[in-house]
Order: structure tokens, then C-alpha cells, then sequence
């Protein structure tokens, strides 16, 4: 699996004021250096896309919003300009910065990536449906751009699980959580091994199940279609869940993949301390 879709379109507006001109997707994390011992700050558009480029994708769809085009596409476009300016300075810290941009530059160029502009947020499907041209006949992956994986050791397997059988359609990523206000929540039973999902529910008030659904999907592109067969649901937006109920309906088959390791949505202030903490505690 080589395309990966990427949403960005939100408005963060419990993160507000810093988000009307920063989107949540640019907020700083911490990450490791390879030069030295000394961590640096990342946003996290570029952690995302440093490990989904480490797992083998070339092909990126960006979904942005036009508030926020500008601001995310500058920092994921080559800037030789800059490398110039670093490059006739002599500071340790100048060399260490250029070294670093210099092989994000160098992954830039080895990728398509396309931007796709989303005008007015209309939930995380609408957003989804926007990049039905680019991905095309392709499988691909769906990954949120406000989720923070401290690393992504699931993601060899969580494709192995979705290519082992042709008929499968979707692959969900689930954890089992005692506070499901606010997600996705899925339904599974075993069968040959494998976790099937019979039903899902887009932030139900009485959840059936503990099984949050998290917001990385591997898809085939028949979600397009399902999206569009799709009604407005929850705070009347298209959303993914929605069509993925959609698909069980329609008897395609939808598998999920459990985990347990620490991850964040970093949506509100306090989730994005959490992360923000966490990510310098890993580095040391």
C-alpha cells in the first residue's frame, strides 16, 4: 500500500485563539533527533507523515482547509531559499536544523503529493469523498490529522491484516476504552481468526460494546460509493462511520485490529498538553 489520504480540514475551534491561524495539525511535538541527543519540536503533520513515509507511502492526498492552505503546504514544500540562508551559517544548531530539513526535503521529492482544498468543514466523510479522485482505484490509507501516535509499530501489520483477505474492505484500528463519549464504537465477533465487524455506531449515547474505533482506516476505494449512498448523520455532517455502516449493510466484509499502546487526539488543550508532555518524556 503506497496512498495515504490525510485530513487537516477542521477549524479547531476548542483549541482557539492559536487555531484560527494555526491549524491543529501544525501544533509542535516532541520527536528524536538523529544527530544528537537533544530532541526537536515537529508539528505534527510532518510526524505523521515521516512514519507513513518510514511504512512505505509515496502517494499523499492532504485534505486542507483554505484558512489554512498556506500554512501547511509551506512547510511541506521544499524551500531552498532557506537551506541556502542555514547552509551559509556556521551555528551548531543552524547544521542540525539543516541536516534535518534537508532529509525532509529529500522524502518530499521522492512523493506525490496532492492538496485538496475543503471550503467548508463538513465532517470527516465529506472531507473523505474530496480525495476520491486522487486515490482512484487504489487501496489507501486514512489517517486523521489531529491523532498522535508516539510510534507506529501497528501499522506493518494492520496492512498485512487488510491484504490476507481479498474480500475484505475495510480494516478498523480498536481499543478497548472505559470512556467512549465522543468516538466511533464497533462491534466484532472471531471468526477464522480474524475480528469481524457486524456493526458500527457513530458516538452513540449507549455504546454497545467498549471498543473505541480510532481514527487510521485501511480502505479499499468501494467507500467512495458508500459515502455517497451515505446519509448526514451525527451534528448533521458526513461521517465515516456512517458509510462504513453503510458497507456492512451492503455485505461487504469489515475487519478491525486491536491494540493497546498510547496514542492521542489532541483536539482540546488538555489533550494536547497530555501529548505534548508525553512526547518529551519519551525523549529522554
Amino acid at each position: 500500500m503506497k496512498t495515504a489520504v490525510i485530513t487537516t480540514g477542521g477549524l479547531g475551534t476548542r483549541e482557539a485563539t492559536i487555531t484560527k491561524t494555526i491549524p491543529k495539525t501544525m501544533l509542535p511535538l516532541y520527536t528524536k533527533s538523529n544527530y544528537d541527543s537533544d530532541p526537536l519540536l515537529k508539528p505534527l503533520i510532518e510526524i505523521i507523515f515521516d512514519n507513513l513515509y518510514e511504512n512505505g507511502f509515496r502517494k499523499f492526498c492532504i485534505i486542507i482547509n483554505s484558512s489554512y492552505k498556506q500554512t501547511i503546504k509551506n512547510h511541506l514544500t521544499n524551500d531552498e531559499s532557506f537551506i541556502n540562508i542555514l547552509k551559509k551559517r556556521d551555528h551548531y544548531h543552524d547544521k542540525r536544523f539543516l541536516k534535518t530539513l534537508s532529509k525532509l526535503y529529500k522524502r518530499i521529492d521522492n512523493c506525490k503529493i496532492v492538496w485538496v482544498n475543503q471550503k467548508t468543514p463538513m465532517g470527516f466523510g465529506h472531507a473523505l469523498l474530496s480525495a476520491k479522485e486522487f486515490v482512484g482505484n487504489n487501496n489507501f490509507l486514512l489517517h486523521a490529522g489531529d491523532t498522535y501516535f508516539p510510534n507506529y509499530e501497528f501499522i506493518p501489520e494492520f496492512i498485512k491484516s487488510f491484504k490476507r483477505d481479498r474480500q475484505v474492505s475495510c480494516n478498523l484500528l480498536l481499543e478497548s476504552k472505559k470512556l467512549l463519549d465522543g468516538y466511533g464504537i464497533a462491534q466484532i465477533k472471531k471468526r477464522n481468526g480474524q475480528n469481524v465487524v457486524f456493526d458500527v455506531e457513530e458516538k452513540p449515547k449507549k455504546p454497545k460494546s467498549n471498543l473505541a474505533i480510532l481514527p487510521v482506516y485501511a480502505f479499499k476505494p468501494i467507500i467512495f460509493d458508500a459515502l455517497k449512498k451515505t446519509n448526514h448523520g451525527y451534528n448533521s455532517e458526513l461521517q465515516v462511520t456512517d458509510a462504513i455502516k453503510t458497507m456492512i449493510d451492503c455485505n461487504e466484509k469489515i475487519v478491525a485490529m486491536r491494540i493497546k499502546q498510547k496514542w492521542f487526539d489532541i483536539g482540546t488543550p488538555q489533550r494536547y498538553l497530555d501529548a505534548l508532555n508525553y512526547s518529551f518524556k519519551i525523549q529522554h
